[in-house]
């Protein structure tokens, strides 16, 4: 039976805000590179077809490159976020000693 991995929360936390802005900021440099292919396709731009489209792919490109970093640094953050489950024995091995501890010292 395996159990469920534990993360730090505080970290865990940071990691999944920086994955959503990144994702964000991906989101918006596709938004921008439609923008500039929908306005030279639609004639209201001195942008000659085919650069349109050119900047299109180089921006959706550096769009995808970005998700995938995002991605990559997401799961180093979670690995690093990860409670190891030795520790969280340890942990409860400690409390416990330290209560008959103290109630030995009162004694």
């Amino acid at each position: 039976m395996s159990k469920k991995k534990e993360y730090d929360p505080g970290i865990m936390g940071r990691s999944v805000s920086g994955l959503l802005l990144r994702i964000l900021v991906a989101a918006y440099i596709v938004y921008m590179a439609w923008k500039v292919l929908s306005g030279a396709l639609a004639g209201g731009s001195p942008i000659p077809d085919w650069v349109a489209w050119a900047i299109f792919l180089v921006f959706a490109a550096a769009a995808t490159a970005f998700c995938v970093y995002a991605l990559i640094q997401f799961r180093k953050s979670l690995k690093g976020a990860e409670i190891p489950a030795d520790s969280l024995s340890d942990s409860n091995n400690s409390d416990t000693h330290s209560e008959s501890d103290s109630a030995d010292s009162d004694k």
